[in-house]
């Protein structure tokens, strides 16, 4: 029988035979000891308490049928066993299907004739008349008896190998030659963690081979559902989809998770002591010490490549990235990176942290070196942290300007929690540290501390240019308007003197906002400009989010002073809708003042009091200065001249040491109410001499101021004086509003002189300057005769303007009640919901039901509006 059968043979097998003979030697004569083979367990085994019928992959099974070779490949906990079972009984093949699952001291299962005698076993149970295999024999010359008794019992029979991979690799040869010499009567089931190590490429190519992976096995949400449900746990249908994102679809993941929640364990903890000392035992232990090491150090990141590997395990790192894969999760993105899944890349990177100190350093220092080269600094510090490298996160945070990132990330930023650990080092970056996040808190003085701290600055050019980018920032929201100026242009040398910092980097782009910043704070708004443009279109807010959209801030904010409405609030707000989180340099409270500004001029005084509001507190100088002006206006619009005054003064009070261009700006204002309350004298002895504060403009005088001025005189029938004032803004080219302004006065004094024509003709043209931009504020404050001329002449002609010019406006349709009366007495006082509520005894839905009312029947839609209004119809003078 053997020589007939070894005779038909191809003469490459036959070739097989004669060379295993003659070169193999048998192994030294060793006893196969009877618990080495009773260890292993035999026959199918039941399923789990909790079982759940997988459909896909029972489906995947079902096409082994014309297949002699079946392999099942997947970590531990996967469900390889239960599937395989299930699929056995499912195909009623119980009677010719022998099953061994590999068990016991792997030194034992380590040992060719355990896997051998363990094969006798299972084929005698199926019938086969199997020669006696003694220890002494050589595999090739007794296999040949084994593959006639297999063909000779004329049935197709299954041997399901589990846990084959515990088994020794040298059986490899004789398991692919026992394959092919049955030629389809035997078919071999390999369940296991790791392929089996047989030629897969030529069953690949033959097509007789059906292989399933943990992409097989994984639970998909709807059997994730089931398997908790079997567990004894409860699950909201909302939740499991994250619960088995989480898992990645482990079998034994979604069990514990069951058992905690069942049990009230733990719900949100699910990488928990259970599923730690699982992975630990059943994945990690087992690996080989540098398999070991290539999990620990790829689980830092969400994913990680080839290269990282390498410079982990070396060479080697391909056959450790597929062992990783085979025994440890590892899935490969559509990218050609690996990733883990998040409750298993949670416990590696808790056993990292548990990891001898030595080792846990340098496995995080290879991975900073990487994240570095990879253009990943953030994370690149992260791990130089947590390996003690402080000389390499310095060198991160001075040379490759992370330090900057510190000031606009916000106080919970990644950053600032990963460099933590250098305010309590020697390390030089450690005063670098702590100045930038004082600064990003708005506390200057003690960023001016912790630079004072840092050691001899000059030495190093790179840490020089850093220490005065920082001092230029605190100079930007500390120092006065000249001090700004000075500090960042000095900044400016310094990085550039350095030949290390791109001028399109994180330090750079502040320091050129901080100069742009403090030539505004100067009123040289063309300067300001070119250095806000120049630095937009320099990065396009991708890589510098927040300067961008403090770029841009700024950019409108320059716009609305100037009287480019419509553009400010364009730019405004997409500023803020790129805003990052809220620090004195991410451009938010400036692009809330922008629109406030623009607001106000469109005389809406309720947004603009939103706006305003919303900006303060402000570290930034210019901003807050601004913003106190436009809630004074507000507080004038809504009959409260004494609070606006009183406001407009302590600004100015504030204002005039450190800002002189805003303390011009605020004395204006405060002259404009003062004119607007009827008190021209007022008004020229609140301009007084204005300070010369204009960089690049010195001999230029103040457009706004001259217009109050030329009204002041008007209405003290001094035409001469009035007549000068206007000519220096109307023969120059000043901003959009007092441009306006001087037009409107032109006019009050053609109708003084009784030229209502040629009033008219001014009026007109005032008018078409204004309304691209929707400019009203000017026309509402017009003297009474100018609103007067405004009824007759406008009629509908320019519908943008609104109610700017009516002196006033009927009576609501219906009369109000006398609650809804005192309830709007109390928005007058601008109290809140509950605290009219408060005040009057009532709960605050009847406050809003009064508030609701109030609103229909003024025909407004905010409150401060329904203010507005109700002062127009003299409901407020009772």
């Amino acid at each position: 029988m053997l020589v007939s059968v070894v005779s038909k043979l191809p003469a490459p097998l036959r070739r097989h035979f004669t060379v295993k003979a003659t070169t193999r030697v048998p192994h030294p004569t060793t006893v196969i000891t009877a618990e080495a083979v009773s260890a292993c367990r035999f026959g199918i085994p039941a399923p789990p308490r909790h079982h759940v019928p997988r459909e896909r992959a029972l489906e995947a099974l079902s096409r082994t049928d014309a297949a002699p070779l079946v392999v099942v490949t997947a970590p531990a906990g996967t469900g390889k066993s239960t599937l395989v079972a299930e699929w056995v009984k499912a195909e009623g093949g119980s009677g010719d299907t022998a099953w061994v699952t590999f068990d016991g001291p792997r030194k034992n299962l380590g040992e060719p004739d355990v896997f051998w005698a363990c094969v006798v076993r299972c084929l005698a149970e199926l019938g086969v008349d199997v020669p006696p295999y003694r220890r002494a024999r050589l595999p090739s010359e007794w296999l040949p008896s084994l593959v006639s008794a297999v063909v000779a019992t004329g049935q197709r029979l299954t041997l399901v190998l589990d846990d084959h991979h515990l088994v020794t690799a040298d059986v490899a040869d004789d398991v692919d030659l026992l394959l092919r010499l049955t030629n389809g009567c035997l078919r071999l089931v390999f369940s296991g963690r790791r392929p089996p190590v047989l030629p897969l490429y030529r069953y690949r190519m033959a097509d007789t081979v059906v292989e399933l992976g943990f992409a097989e096995l994984a639970f998909d949400d709807a059997e994730a559902a089931a398997l908790l449900a079997a567990s004894g746990a409860e699950a909201k249908p909302s939740e499991v989809a994250a619960v088995n994102a989480y898992h990645g679809g482990w079998a034994a993941g979604l069990v514990l998770e069951g058992r905690h929640r069942r049990e009230g364990t733990g719900v949100d903890d699910t990488a928990d002591v259970d599923v730690t000392d699982y992975v630990c035992r059943e994945v990690l232990d087992p690996l080989p010490p540098r398999a070991r090491r290539l999990l620990l150090g790829t689980c830092t990141e969400e994913t990680f490549d080839d290269e990282l590997a390498h410079d982990l395990v070396g060479p080697d790192a391909e056959r450790l990235t597929r062992l990783a894969r085979c025994c440890a999760f590892a899935t490969t993105t559509a990218d050609g990176r690996h990733a883990y899944p998040p409750v298993f890349r949670d416990v590696l990177r808790g056993q990292l942290a548990r990891e001898d100190a030595p080792d846990r350093a340098e496995i995080h220092a290879i991975v900073g070196q990487r994240l570095r080269r990879g253009g990943a600094k953030d994370r690149a510090l992260r791990e130089f942290v947590a390996a003690g490298a402080y000389d390499e996160a310095a060198e991160l945070l001075i040379a490759d300007q992370l330090v900057g990132q510190l000031l606009t990330e916000g106080p919970d930023g990644a950053l600032r929690s990963y460099c933590a650990p250098l305010l309590d080092t020697t390390s030089r970056a450690g005063p670098l540290v702590l100045a930038a996040t004082k600064l990003a808190d708005g506390d200057t003085v003690d960023c001016a501390d912790a630079l004072a701290r840092v050691p001899d600055p000059r030495t190093d050019t790179a840490l020089w240019g850093c220490v005065s980018a920082l001092d230029a920032l605190r100079a930007r929201l500390a120092s006065d308007a000249d001090g700004a100026l000075t500090t960042a242009e000095a900044a400016q040398r310094a990085l550039g003197d350095t030949g290390t910092f791109h001028p399109s980097g994180p330090l750079p782009t502040l320091v050129r906002i901080a100069r742009g910043v403090a030539l505004l704070r100067h009123g040289a708004f063309d300067l300001a400009r070119a250095v806000f443009e120049e630095t937009a279109t320099r990065q396009d807010g991708r890589a510098l989010f927040a300067p961008y959209a403090d770029c841009l801030a700024h950019l409108a904010l320059t716009d609305a002073l100037e009287g480019y409405l419509a553009r400010a609030e364009h730019t405004a707000a997409e500023a803020l809708t790129l805003t990052a989180p809220v620090t004195p340099f991410s451009g938010h409270a400036t692009a809330q003042v922008a629109l406030a500004l623009v607001a106000l001029d469109r005389d809406d005084p309720g947004t603009a009091w939103h706006h305003a509001t919303t900006a303060e507190p402000t570290p930034d100088p210019l901003t807050r200065h601004l913003a106190r002006h436009v809630v004074a206006g507000v507080e004038a619009l809504e009959g409260h001249p004494t609070a606006a005054a009183s406001r407009l003064h302590a600004a100015l009070a504030e204002a005039t040491a450190t800002d002189p261009w805003a303390a011009d700006h605020l004395r204006v204002e405060s002259a404009r109410l003062a004119l607007l309350e009827g008190h021209p004298a007022l008004a020229l002895h609140e301009l007084g001499p204005l300070g010369n504060s204009h960089v690049g403009r010195h001999h230029e005088p103040h457009p706004d101021a001259a217009v109050v001025r030329a009204a002041a005189h008007t209405r003290r029938n001094e035409d001469g004086p009035a007549q000068r004032a206007l000519a220096t803004v109307l023969e120059g080219f000043p901003p959009l509003r007092p441009r306006v302004e001087a037009l409107l006065v032109e006019t009050e004094r053609r109708l003084r002189h009784r030229s209502p024509a040629r009033a008219a003709t001014v009026l007109d043209t005032s008018l078409r300057l204004a309304a691209p931009e929707r400019l009203r504020l000017p026309f509402r404050q017009a003297a009474p005769e100018v609103r007067r001329l405004l009824t007759t002449e406008v009629r509908g002609a320019h519908h943008w303007l609104g109610h700017a010019h009516e002196p006033s406006a009927t009576a609501p349709a219906q009369p109000l009640t006398a609650r809804e009366r005192e309830v709007l007495g109390y928005l007058t006082e601008l109290l809140t919901t509950e605290e009219i509520a408060e005040v009057m005894v009532v709960s605050v839905n009847t406050v809003r039901t009064h508030v609701r009312g109030i609103l229909r029947k003024l025909g407004v839609n905010r409150r401060y509006a329904a203010v507005r209004r109700a002062r127009e119809l003299g409901l407020l003078d009772d």
